[in-house]
């Protein structure tokens, strides 16, 4: 027993050591093939997780907390009870201010810090220069989307002049110039933050600012980590913290602007940044099976090409005794050179994608920028595609080992109404009767798969269509106007009425309500075309048009599950809560840094009935005649605060994506071009005989030619007839949910010129490539083909 134990491994070892002596070259090329395909799909893999997981690494990273509120100064009782609330286990109350800033336009931002900062709490991230110096009162770091706005780099000095809490509050009505301190500061760092919304402020100051400006202090924030982030405890700190509020007997100018209502970061993702996440990762997930079945079919095919090229061999070894398991084995062993290049090849590839920062809008958020080498990907993939190319080897081997089969005939009768188009019956019997050999590929699965590679490819040139008419029409994100006058006062809007170059103008006027029982606040919103009438955009039902009626946005009406004919009850900040009407989705927009796609609208007079212990924020919304845009922005922003019409960051997470559908198509389009090349070739292969035995039987060279073309058809056609449909089908699913998350109407964009080139490309693609097979079987001379049978 023993000795023919031995006997058997000596048999594996010599072929193992004759197979790599002669064949090594090829075993490491396919390898090589191997590890760089799976290298592909082991760094999409690492990029996927790095894009992600960018927004959670940031929030982590700064210590985002979990609840936060901004608050006038003046109420020092409260800050002094915060730390003592229900399930508060750290806290911080910086300083606030808001300051016009030296640029040539006017510009107004928020600033904050102080002393006895928690570390681990609400620290944004250092991604250019360093952080300030705590006794440097010349200092500043300022967050990245203020740094883009103000056009500020990591050395720039700026000038700062503090409002007063009165100025601050008389906003709407005007205050001259500001009559707060002045500081001449230097930005020394640039921050990342995954929000920048209250009390996260524009710019960090430092404690030695803070003491030298504390007497023009306007408010303060609330930063608190808590011990549970479950509703109730949510509810236990809001509670403490509202009638902590109520209980203090100071009183600010600031008290219809800030309310104890804090936000809680921790409790969700933002749903724009989890529309991005989810759009990008089923891309870079698409994209890394197609590449990665299309490499292993290629490399499955070369590898029993390389040991069908040597089937003579193990005849030969079988004659000699050796079992299947044997021989198997052998060329396992052989196959280790290949194993190791696929491997070494694939961790190398993968390696370097760490090079590669998030895609997209999820770059933004990556707080770690540069190298981030995904090790545990690339070394776990690396020995994965090493395994999995001897497992490959193995199997190819097996399959050529077997003997062959007799492919059965084509069908001879049973088609009499047919008989006068022999060539349609036997292009489609070579298409649908393939042989289950080594190496065939059943004409089922074929379809199957081109069917789905049509269903990704509609779905992705669908969702691109609909994606770029969003970002390239503004008026369907609410943005109609050409600038914005923040706080606008009634003396300008009716001079700007006047003005010839105005064509259009909207006063939009915003107070916070709360919605039903939903606990967070929402902006509510009425519209007043003063000169012109800018369009609204209506996603279902229309405008309110009297009291009584609210029209709702499209996220809000999705969260709360409110539709057109619906009751919902508008609470104001005091009153009682106010039933309306809902009468349709629209989009429209109250100020900048309000989320897309929130709140409602009513018309002037039931906005001024709800805005009741509140005051009211003013925006003008300005549309230039042609050409003049540019002059009325120079000619305002020396004495208002004007801004250009901002894209939503919602619109820009999106419109960062825009990329990705074109190149996933494009790869899409290329992997499925492809595939029908080479099963179009394989049928030529296989049905040989079949070709050589209808040449015998009269079929003339055209017959054989147009056999073929329609054994293309046959297998093309299904897929295309199928996946069409079924690919408008799901892009209407996806980019519903995709824009009712951002805010936006959820209605599709047909692609219809580009997607009746898919079905006319495939079938001329087909024809082009049945044409190769075709010509080779017209060449082959019938008897030569029949006796290598």
């Amino acid at each position: 027993m023993a000795g023919s134990i031995s006997s058997s491994l000596g048999a594996v070892s010599l072929v193992a050591r004759a197979e790599l002596r002669t064949r090594w070259r090829g075993l490491v090329a396919l390898g090589l093939m191997l590890g760089l395909v799976g290298g592909v799909v082991l760094g999409t893999v690492a990029v996927a997780d790095r894009t992600v997981t960018a927004y959670a690494r940031l929030g982590a990273a700064i210590g985002v907390a979990d609840a936060q509120v901004l608050l006038p100064a003046a109420h020092a009782t409260v800050f002094e009870k915060v730390a003592t609330m229900p399930g508060v286990t750290a806290s911080w109350t910086p300083v606030s201010w808001i300051a016009q800033i030296n640029t040539p336009a006017v510009r107004f931002v928020s600033l904050s810090g102080g002393p006895d900062h928690p570390p681990g709490l609400a620290e944004p991230v250092v991604v250019a220069g360093r952080a300030p110096r705590a006794d440097a009162a010349d200092e500043i770091l300022v967050g990245e989307p203020a740094a883009v706005d103000l056009g500020v780099r990591v050395g720039d000095e700026v000038i700062l002049r503090l409002l007063l809490a009165q100025e601050i509050a008389r906003f709407s009505e005007g205050f001259g110039q500001p009559d707060g301190g002045f500081a001449r500061v230097r930005v020394v760092g640039i921050a990342r933050a995954p929000t920048w919304a209250e009390p996260v402020t524009d710019l960090v100051v430092t404690p030695a600012f803070a003491r030298a400006h504390a007497a023009d202090v306007s408010a303060r924030g609330v930063f608190v980590r808590l011990r549970s982030t479950d509703p109730a405890s949510r509810d236990a700190f809001t509670a403490a913290l509202t009638a902590a509020y109520a209980a203090d007997p100071y009183t600010s100018p600031l008290d219809g602007l800030l309310r104890p209502e804090p936000a809680f970061p921790t409790s969700g993702v933002d749903p724009t940044v989890r529309a991005a996440q989810v759009v990008l990762l089923v891309g870079l997930v698409v994209f890394g099976v197609v590449v990665g079945l299309g490499g292993l079919l290629v490399v499955s095919q070369g590898l029993l090409r390389h040991h069908g090229n040597r089937r003579h061999v193990q005849r030969i070894e079988r004659a000699l005794g050796m079992t299947l398991a044997e021989r198997a084995v052998a060329r396992v062993l052989a196959g280790a050179v290949g194993a190791a290049a696929a491997g070494v090849a694939g961790a190398a590839v993968a390696l370097a994608s760490g090079l590669l920062e998030p895609l997209g809008s999820q770059a933004r958020f990556e707080p770690t920028p540069g190298f981030r080498p995904p090790w545990a990907v690339a070394l776990g993939g690396g020995a994965v595609l090493a395994l999995l190319f001897m497992a490959m080897t193995a199997g190819a081997a097996a399959l050529v080992a077997r003997p062959r089969r007799a492919v059965p005939p084509l069908p001879s009768g049973g088609h009499a109404p047919l008989g006068r188009w022999p060539a349609v019956l036997a292009g489609i019997g070579l298409a649908w009767r393939g042989p289950r050999s080594a190496g065939g590929v059943r004409t089922t699965a074929t379809v199957v798969g081109l069917g789905l590679a049509v269903v990704a490819i509609v779905t992705t040139v669908t969702f691109q269509a609909s994606l770029q008419r969003l970002v390239d029409t503004p008026e369907r994100y609410g943005l109609t106007s050409d600038l914005t006058i923040v706080d606008a006062r009634e003396p300008d809007v009716a001079e700007l009425v006047a003005d010839r170059r105005v064509a259009a103008l909207d006063v939009v006027t915003t107070v916070p309500v709360t919605f039903g029982d939903d606990a967070g606040p929402l902006q509510l919103l009425s519209v007043e075309h003063r000169k012109g009438q800018m369009p609204v955009e209506t996603v279902a039902g229309r405008p309110a048009a009297r009291l009584g009626e609210i029209a709702v946005q499209p996220r809000t009406a999705d969260r709360l599950g409110i539709g057109v004919g619906d009751t919902v009850s508008v609470r104001p900040v005091s009153g009682p809560p106010v039933p309306l009407r809902v009468t349709g989705i629209v989009v429209s927009r109250g100020d900048a840094d309000d989320p897309l796609g929130e709140g409602g609208v009513v018309v002037p007079g039931q906005l001024r009935a709800l805005a009741t212990g509140t005051q009211p924020f003013v925006n003008a919304y300005l549309l230039a005649t042609p050409d003049r845009a540019d002059f009325l922005f120079r000619e305002l922003s020396s004495r208002l605060e004007v801004h250009g019409t901002p894209t939503p960051p919602e619109i820009r997470n999106l419109g960062d994506l825009l990329m990705l559908p074109e190149v996933l198509a494009l790869v899409l389009a290329a992997v499925g071009a492809a595939a029908v090349v080479h099963v179009l070739l394989a049928t030529g292969r296989r049905h040989g005989r079949d070709l050589a035995v209808l040449t015998v039987l009269g079929a003339t060279p055209g017959q054989v030619r147009a056999t073929l073309a329609v054994a293309a058809l046959a297998t093309v056609l299904p897929a295309v007839v199928v996946g069409v449909p079924v690919g408008l089908g799901v892009a209407r699913v996806v980019w519903w949910e995709v824009a009712t998350s951002t805010g936006v109407g959820g209605d599709v964009a047909v692609p219809v010129a580009l997607l009746l080139m898919i079905g006319p490309g495939l079938v001329a693609g087909s024809l082009l490539a049945a044409a190769i097979p075709a010509a080779r079987a017209v060449r082959t001379p019938p008897a030569a083909m029949l006796a290598a049978e």
